[in-house]
């Protein structure tokens, strides 16, 4: 008989794309519907937080109607399990009274590590400790590869987010360019003007991307 391996920590990538990885390597994901997929989604943008029912409902189902959707929300969250019950054997999604959350402890997500990184780096910047405040914002740099989940262009809660990670990321990036001056060396990604310009994948269809290189204007 044949035993599926679940063994391993899931990683979640989001910059650039939405993509499960297990034990390092990537894990083709057959999502139930749509909805499964964007309530992943939101739940990785509000990272170890619990999230009240209401506000995911809303979320998914902006005005609709109050018994038909807490039935939608039941089913949804029964098909995001089923969707990553093939990557792991845990359960992904954590339950406390009405609020829900990522089990942090089966899962990473690479913005969650990214906004933890950035806002410790400048932190520790604003303290003037720079070699400190350097590893930090290394970490998150190398995390930032493209924007973040750019096939959900449209949904208004993961454009806030993308937003929000690319003014965090520019602003990572302004302390990154006071260190390398400081320390009288130049790095191809960073001057004092900021960053000229970062990989985006420009999605094709849904689950595969292409790279590209988008300059930023002066």
């Amino acid at each position: 008989m044949n035993h599926k391996n679940h063994s391993g920590k899931i990683s979640i990538r989001t910059f650039g794309g939405l993509t499960v990885y297990r034990n390092n390597a990537p894990v083709i994901i057959s999502w139930c519907s749509q909805k499964a997929r964007l309530l992943l989604c939101y739940l990785l943008i509000t990272s170890d937080q619990w999230v009240h029912h209401d506000r995911l409902v809303e979320l998914l189902w902006p005005g609709g109607d109050q018994e038909c959707t807490a039935r939608n929300f039941k089913t949804t969250l029964s098909r995001l399990r089923k969707s990553l019950s093939g990557a792991m054997n845990s359960n992904p999604v954590l339950c406390q009274g009405n609020a829900y959350r990522l089990n942090f402890e089966s899962i990473t997500c690479d913005c969650s590590t990214f906004r933890s990184e950035a806002v410790a780096g400048i932190r520790l910047m604003t303290r003037g400790d720079g070699p400190m405040a350097r590893q930090h914002l290394k970490i998150a740099q190398d995390l930032y590869l493209a924007e973040f989940l750019p096939e959900e262009p449209d949904d208004p809660f993961i454009d806030t987010a993308r937003k929000e990670m690319a003014g965090l990321y520019g602003t990572m990036m302004e302390h990154l360019a006071q260190i390398y001056t400081s320390e009288g060396r130049s790095d191809p990604l960073v001057s004092h003007r900021g960053i000229t310009h970062f990989p985006v994948f420009l999605p094709i269809t849904r689950g595969q991307t292409r790279s590209s290189s988008i300059t930023l204007p002066e």
